[in-house]
Parts: structure tokens; C-alpha cells; sequence
């Protein structure tokens, strides 16, 4: 069972025999496999672990117990059922990553897909992001294969967004599954597999970008981008930056090379019209002419984005569809928009602290599909719902501030009539004048009663009827 198993992976098994020895258990269970990877700071799984600050204390802590029994299970220490599975599992894993030994990390990652194990509730109380481990682990191995590479100018001018999902820098997104799953498949073809995503403005095509990264980080992808990053190419600040064309086109020379030496990358360019339609006098000519060489190499592996009207002017002027795959990506159904619309439900409640009923939901996305004209769904519905939540705190917010100016006539017109009242048998003048002042406190307190009423006490609800006032107000859509 062992013979594929590395010298450090030998290390670990033998850790793990001492620690079910040190238990008194004759068997090895996944809780010893643990604290055999934790007693070895040189393998990599432990460096992982470092990395990621997982508190080896508390995990030991966790995971060591008070022997039931003192008897010596003697010189035969022998593999649990669920130890076993682990050794296979980790075979597999070594066999999938293309290595001929089984390392400690392989066995870390065995160790994980056990559905039930005291050593994944020790781990996660520890600090570790399991369903991250995958893509942590290829990518501390890819780093110290390639120690040599630097990546500056990839790094200045780039947005790492793998990276910056697992460090919870970004939100998540609703996943459309079946453009996802087309997007990855065109990925995973042997030739021609940068893809060009078209649609119009709002239909999702940087949600799906973000999708894929997900996956990737999630590990739910082919074995040949399990190490990868997605990379946005921030091109606005390339030129910005760069104050002439010498200065551009060494920038993009420097980081085109940065990309090819990498190997890890798959590169996002958002509207890369805006390079390609570029005339020989623009400065994003100057990168265009890098990328195209770029585009034309069997490793590269890019995602751009444009809308259906500026495709057909690539079409005609550039060699678009032999750089590309094209998957157009449709306004998506309703009932997926009102998912998308649920899942930032929480977000806009915390920002404009308020609560969105179910239907204000529903409503968003049937209003924002018939009168969007800029826009299309689900972003259209985002805007609207979005807008219509700014547009109740900003009325409730007219409103408590009127109340204040109320009150604050209210006290001065009680003032005023305390002030006349011992004069009102003496002048028929201060009688009208306190009259006058009697009443006008009566109409006050039912318009204070009147704006309080409107307040819900559980604090303000954004309701459908909501959504059909901001629609019929001056404001639009997009």
C-alpha cells in the first residue's frame, strides 16, 4: 500500500504509528494521519498550514485524548478502514497532479474528503478554509517549481482575482450553470480555447468570469487549471501610467513576457474592442499588436468581453473569430435574475438599512424587463431594486426630518399660548390669537400622527409597491 509513498510520506505514517502508540489504540486513525502531518514542519502540507495560520495548538488540542485503556498495543499497529481509504485517496490525488510519489500534502488532501472526521472539525476550528485546500496546495507546489519567475508589472498593472476571492476581497456570485459549464468546456479544448464572451451591457458576462473563478478556487475544474489565477488586465491604468508609446510598448513587452513565462494564468481582457478597433495612432494600437502574437500561441488561455454591436465591427476589421471561441452569453430567464436579486438582497439591506420584502424581488425584475432602456436584466434589476431602496430612506429621511421641524413648532406653539393665556378675558384680539394658536396645535398633532403612523416600528420595509413608485418617478432605469 505504501510503496508509492515519498521518504517525507513514509515520515508522516511513522508519526502517525507513535501517536496511536503514545493513544494506546492499536489501530491508526485519521486523527493520528494529522498529527503525523503536524510533527514534520518540513513537508509541505505543514507549510501550507503555517501559511494559512492554522493554530497547531489548538488542532492538537482537539484532536489528542485521554486513553481509555493503558494496555500496550504491542509492535503491531495496524491501518484503520478509514486510514486506508485516506492512503488510497491520496494516491489518487498524486496520480491526478501528474506526480509518481504520494507527499504529506497528497495525504492532507485524502484526508479532506472524508465526509465525516474529528480531524475536518479540528482543521476548521483551527483556521483552515477546506474547500480552498486544493488550490492552495498546487499553488505553493507551482511556486516553489518556479522560483525564479517575478511577476512586477503583471502585478502592478492587473487585478489577481483568484487571489483576491480567497481572501474574501470579492463577493460571491450566483452561478449560471450552464453558461459556466460552456465557458469551462471551451477552456478545456485543445485548440482555439480563448473564449470571447458577447452580450449586451448588464446580462452577466463579468458575473460568469467571477463564476469560473470560483470554481477554480473550489476546485471544481480540469486537473490542467487547478493551480491557476485569473488575471484582469487593467489596461487604463497601463496607459495612464505609461506617458509615451517607448514607455507603453516596453510596459507590455514586460508583462506579455511575465505572462508567458508564468504558465498559471488566464487572462481576462473586458472590452477588448476598445483594442482591437484602436487605430495605428492611439497608444492601445502599441498593445494590441503585443496581444495579437500573444492570442496566436497554443499555451495562452484568455476570456474578453464585448457587446454584440462592437462584434461586428471586429468581425470585419480584425481576426477575431480565428483568436476566438464566441459564446454569447443571452439576458438570462427571470427566475435566475430573482436568485441573482436574492443574493444581494443582504448587501443592500446592510448599506440602506432596511429590510426587502420577497415581492419587492419579483417586482424589480418584471419592471426592470419591460422598461430598462440601457440596460438589460439582471443588472437592470439590480439598478432598479438598488435605486428604489435609496429612494424609501431618502423619503423616510424627508420625513423624520420634517417630524423634527413639527415638534419643534409644536413645543414653540404650546410656548406661545402658556404665554397668553392669563390675557384672553382681557382682549378680544389675544382670545382670536389664542384661538388661532389652539388650533393650529391640533393640526400639528395630527400631522405628527400622521408621519409616525407611516414609520413601521420594526424599521422600513421596501415593499412592491415601492418599486412601482421609483419606476413612475423622474428617475430612470439605467
Amino acid at each position: 500500500m505504501l510503496e508509492h509513498f515519498s521518504q517525507q510520506a513514509l515520515k508522516t505514517v511513522m508519526y502517525a504509528q507513535e501517536e496511536a502508540r503514545k493513544a494506546y489504540n492499536p489501530l491508526v486513525t485519521p486523527e493520528h494521519v494529522l498529527l503525523g502531518i503536524l510533527r514534520d514542519p518540513d513537508n509541505l502540507a505543514c507549510e501550507l498550514l503555517s501559511s494559512k495560520e492554522v493554530d497547531f495548538n489548538a488542532v492538537r488540542s482537539l484532536l489528542q485524548q485521554e486513553p481509555s485503556s493503558r494496555k500496550s498495543p504491542g509492535m503491531e499497529i495496524h491501518f484503520s478502514e478509514e486510514v486506508r481509504t485516506i492512503f488510497e485517496l491520496a494516491e489518487e490525488e498524486a496520480s491526478l497532479q501528474g506526480q509518481t510519489q504520494v507527499d504529506p500534502d497528497h495525504i492532507l488532501l485524502g484526508l479532506t474528503q472524508l465526509s465525516e472526521s474529528k480531524s475536518l472539525q479540528a482543521l476548521e476550528k483551527g483556521g483552515l478554509h477546506l474547500i480552498h485546500l486544493r488550490w492552495n496546495i498546487m499553488r505553493l507546489r507551482y511556486h516553489k517549481r518556479n522560483l525564479a519567475i517575478r511577476t512586477a508589472s503583471l502585478d502592478r498593472y492587473s487585478q489577481d482575482l483568484t487571489r483576491q476571492l480567497e481572501l474574501g476581497g470579492l463577493p460571491m456570485v450566483v452561478e449560471w450553470q450552464p453558461m459556466v459549464e460552456r465557458l469551462i468546456q471551451f477552456l478545456g479544448m485543445t485548440r482555439k480555447h480563448n473564449v470571447l464572451l458577447v452580450g449586451e451591457h448588464g446580462v452577466g458576462k463579468t458575473a460568469l468570469i467571477h463564476a469560473l473563478n470560483q470554481h477554480i478556487l473550489d476546485s471544481r475544474i480540469y486537473y490542467a487549471f487547478a493551480h491557476c489565477r485569473v488575471i484582469c488586465l487593467q489596461v487604463d491604468k497601463m496607459l495612464a501610467e505609461a506617458a509615451t508609446d517607448e514607455k507603453l510598448y516596453d510596459l507590455t513587452q514586460s508583462l506579455i513576457g511575465e505572462v508567458r513565462q508564468s504558465g498559471d494564468i488566464i487572462l481576462v481582457i473586458e472590452n477588448i474592442h476598445q483594442l482591437f478597433l484602436a487605430n495605428k495612432k492611439e497608444m492601445e494600437f502599441v498593445i494590441t499588436q503585443h496581444l495579437l502574437t500573444l492570442l496566436e500561441e497554443p499555451n495562452t488561455t484568455c476570456i474578453a468581453t464585448t457587446t454584440p454591436g462592437q462584434l461586428k465591427e471586429l468581425e470585419m476589421r480584425t481576426p477575431i473569430q480565428h483568436l476566438f471561441q464566441i459564446l454569447e452569453v443571452p439576458e438570462p430567464p427571470k427566475d435566475f435574475c430573482q436568485k441573482v436579486l436574492s443574493h444581494w438582497k443582504s448587501r443592500l439591506e446592510v448599506h440602506h438599512r432596511l429590510s426587502i420584502a420577497p415581492e419587492a424581488i419579483q417586482m424589480a425584475v418584471h419592471l426592470a424587463q419591460d422598461s430598462a432602456k440601457r440596460q438589460h436584466l439582471p443588472e437592470a434589476a439590480i439598478t432598479l431594486l438598488d435605486l428604489s431602496a435609496a429612494r424609501k430612506i431618502w423619503r423616510q429621511t424627508q420625513s423624520l426630518h420634517e417630524s423634527r421641524k413639527g415638534e419643534r413648532r409644536l413645543r414653540q406653539l404650546v410656548e406661545q399660548r402658556a404665554l397668553i393665556a392669563p390675557e384672553v378675558e382681557q382682549s378680544p384680539a389675544v382670545r382670536r390669537a389664542f384661538e388661532q394658536i389652539k388650533q393650529e396645535i391640533l393640526d400639528t398633532e395630527v400631522l405628527l400622527q400622521e408621519q409616525k403612523a407611516q414609520l413601521n416600528p420594526e424599521g422600513p420595509i421596501l415593499s412592491a409597491q415601492d418599486i412601482v413608485l421609483n419606476l413612475d418617478s423622474p428617475w430612470e432605469v439605467g
